[in-house]
């Protein structure tokens, strides 16, 4: 699997706020999250198949540790818990919300 340690800055970002409303997200919080989430900085950090990611908007910082291909939970946007697996595919690392 390639490294993708780092500091990350978004390139594009299509459909987020659709995304958001599928998921149950308030107007006035995907408002917030797609005005907060314009210019993210991603710092990742990885050994072998362990990761460790930050995200810091203007709004606030998240961090996430987890191990592909093991599930783990992190929260929604609006705070809600989530269940997540992440698997490797052609040099990609997927999170998939279950």
């Amino acid at each position: 699997m390639p490294n993708f340690s780092g500091n990350w800055k978004m390139k594009s970002s299509e459909n987020f706020e659709e995304l958001l409303k599928a998921l149950g997200v308030n107007m006035m919080l995907r408002k917030i999250a797609v005005a907060a989430a314009a210019k993210p900085a991603v710092e990742i950090r990885q050994d072998g198949e362990s990761f460790y990611i930050r995200t810091s908007t203007p709004v606030r910082t998240t961090e996430i540790r987890f191990r592909v291909g093991e599930e783990f939970e992190e929260q929604t946007v609006d705070g809600r818990p989530c269940k997540v697996c992440s698997w490797a595919r052609t040099g990609t690392c997927t999170r998939v919300c279950v």
